[in-house]
């Protein structure tokens, strides 16, 4: 029984080429994880990974709370099934299943109760003096697995093990290894390329393209809630339909304007997208899948006709591909077996407006989102009074003279921007749990908001805040007047080479894990444990990080995370620094000199925009004292231990 946990795993090989890109996973023991995805996505490579028969090029890989990065394989405590079977030829499948027992040294007691307990749960006790040459492909795929299970594993690895069967024997092999997880209660990891196992046999799926996951949830939230266009059209048979389209909107209605009919919906029918999105007339593309197309007559105000081109007959249902009359768009319809359709014939269909994806067409994001980013509401500034809500909020000067005076507004608020709070109460008209989180949904005047929160809150009311700070105002044509403050100051800079006795293994670098064992080992004096981890201090070539004209020395943590990925040639590369606003102070020993040019005062909270003495560059800091002014001079001091570090060749977050 296992946990793992797989935190900003990278691989990358010495040609650039990236096969897996800042992966982020927890999986719970007994689960059964299916990484599913197109040919060449890095779903293998991920896998090979965790057995350890691939390095970790960047990343922290977890057992059970423990690094596991340089674990060796046979040390993992894990089984993999492979593609080919891999078994040995001139051996029985007894002998088959047992050759790892053996090499282990097990009794041979234990070894033939653990064969025969496992060729009773595969149903496979009659075929144990067989060779592998005398079986079928599903035979020989039961001994694979039944040479993982004997070992009695913590985790099961399977790599893609059921493409090389037909497709009546795949169906009773899925059902087998679902029977399998279900009777041995651990861990497994599944890798295939066919959305039919995935969505069967998996308790999570985790879809991958191009080393990268779009998403990961239960098979139905993949289906009913796809994040992206890629999931949408990855998971489902037949394909889901996507239509190229314009938001537009009349009085209450919102349009999905196409190229052969403008389609009406309530905001009611798509609550959860955001409405400047509407307000912009925004590019997108409609996904309905074919069973959500719906046959209707065309006194239907959304009805679009459609002539049908092919008609597949599959028993009790069909499906049906027609073209739109206006301009050829071909569609695909999935419907109960309907005799009195032909080739030819004229009908007139409607899009089920309340199942519609819409995505925006510039990212291929969902507009509908399952947990809401954001919302845009109406709001009235007038004698800095912000009227929202059916509350007032009253304005500091920076903020009116920013909007410019008194008018009307839209407040595009992020879901993380709302705080438990004194501001607003407001009534909620649904709670939802989401993956561990509450949704509550609140309508005002024909608007929607929501709120985010890990736990449940009591009644039919909130009362909340808005933080000023992270809203973006708009006028009512969708004109940005004030963005949302952006914290983050990305600074170029460099490493700087250094030369520093560093913790060893082998004349290489330790990781972080060793490391801490190494200082702890240190602290208590542990002598054995010293000699256990058998660490030499060596003189290396590293680093400190060098931004602002100022050299700063790092930490050997950070060294060691960002060698790993790097590398003896570090100084090669351009590197980028993070420093977000919160994390910056003023004090007398600040290295770095500025004056103020900006207060940047969001009522509560309080930042400068600072230009910085004989640099180029203006950053913004937190007001940590509340009595500079414009043009004070001020030192900046930087928390060391919060510096964001991005490789700006690997587009990768070090730190």
């Amino acid at each position: 029984m296992a946990n793992l946990s797989l935190k900003h795993i990278y691989k990358i090989y010495e040609n650039g080429t990236r096969a897996v890109d800042d992966f982020n996973l927890e999986i719970k023991d007994d689960e059964f994880i299916v990484f599913v995805g197109p040919s060449g996505c890095g779903k293998s490579t991920t896998l090979r990974m965790i057995a350890g028969l691939e390095e970790i090029t960047a990343g922290d890989f977890y057992i059970d709370g423990v690094l596991a990065n340089n674990l060796e394989p046979k040390n993992r405590d894990m089984a993999m099934v492979f593609q080919n079977y891999a078994l040995y030829p001139h051996m029985s499948v007894y002998d088959n299943m047992a050759f790892g027992l053996k090499i282990r040294h097990v009794n041979k007691e234990e070894i033939d109760k653990r064969v025969h307990e496992a060729a009773k749960i595969l149903d496979i006790e009659n075929q144990l003096d067989k060779k592998p040459k005398n079986m079928s492909g599903g035979q020989r795929q039961r001994v694979a697995l039944g040479r993982a299970i004997v070992r009695k594993p913590k985790v099961f690895l399977l790599d893609e093990p059921l493409s090389n069967l037909d497709a009546k024997l795949r169906s009773a092999m899925r059902s087998e290894i679902t029977r399998l997880h279900n009777v041995l209660k651990t861990t497994f990891i599944y890798v295939t390329h066919d959305q039919v196992e995935a969505m069967t046999m998996g308790s999570r799926i985790v879809v991958m393209k191009e080393g990268v996951i779009k998403q990961v949830d239960t098979p139905m939230n993949l289906y009913d809630y796809p994040e992206n266009i890629f999931v949408a059209g990855f998971i489902g048979t037949p394909q889901m339909n996507f239509i190229n389209a314009k938001l537009d909107y009349n009085k209450d209605e919102v349009l999905l304007k196409t190229d052969f009919k403008d389609i009406s919906c309530s905001i009611s029918d798509i609550s959860r997208i955001d409405k400047i999105n509407i307000i912009n007339k925004k590019d997108i593309v409609i996904g309905v899948r074919p069973e959500h197309i719906l046959i209707t007559n065309k006194d239907d105000i959304n009805a679009i006709e459609c002539e049908v081109s092919i008609i597949e007959n599959l028993g009790n249902e069909a499906n049906i591909i027609v073209e739109t009359i206006n301009n050829k768009e071909k569609l695909v319809i999935k419907t109960i077996r309907n005799d009195s359709l032909n080739v030819g014939s004229h009908i007139y269909i409607k899009f089920d407006i309340k199942k519609i994806h819409l995505f925006l067409k510039e990212d291929e994001q969902s507009l509908l989102n399952r947990m809401p980013k954001s919302f845009t509401i109406n709001a009235k500034l007038f004698n800095k009074e912000l009227t929202l809500l059916n509350n007032k909020i009253l304005l500091n000067d920076y903020l009116f003279n920013k909007i410019n005076g008194n008018k009307e507004l839209l407040l595009n608020i992020p879901v993380d921007a709302l705080n438990i709070g004194n501001d607003f109460e407001l009534i909620v008209t649904k709670k939802e749990k989401i993956n561990n989180k509450w949704l509550y949904e609140v309508k005002l005047n024909n608007e929607y908001l929501y709120y985010i929160n890990d736990n449940y809150i009591d009644g039919d009311k909130l009362n909340l805040s808005i933080d000023l700070s992270k809203v973006s105002f708009y006028d009512l044509n969708g004109n940005l007047i004030l963005d949302k403050l952006n914290k983050d100051n990305i600074i170029d800079g460099e490493l700087t080479e250094i030369k520093k006795k560093l913790p060893c293994k082998k004349n290489n670098l330790v990781d972080v894990d060793l490391y801490n064992k190494y200082l702890l080992a240190l602290s208590n004096n542990d002598t054995n444990l010293l000699k256990e981890l058998n660490i030499k201090e060596k003189v290396r070539k590293v680093f400190n990080y060098k931004l602002l004209n100022t050299e700063i020395e790092t930490s050997i943590e950070n060294i060691i995370k960002i060698y790993g990925l790097l590398g003896k040639k570090f100084y090669l590369h351009h590197i980028a620094y993070i420093l977000n606003a919160d994390n910056l102070k003023m004090e007398e020993r600040g290295e770095i000199r500025g004056v103020i040019e900006e207060i940047i005062d969001f009522n509560i909270s309080k930042y400068y925009k600072v230009k910085l003495i004989d640099l180029d560059k203006t950053i913004i800091i937190k007001d940590n004292d509340n009595k500079s002014n414009i043009n004070d001079s001020v030192n900046i001091l930087i928390d060391k231990d919060n510096i964001g570090v991005i490789d700006k060749d690997f587009n990768v977050r070090l730190i």
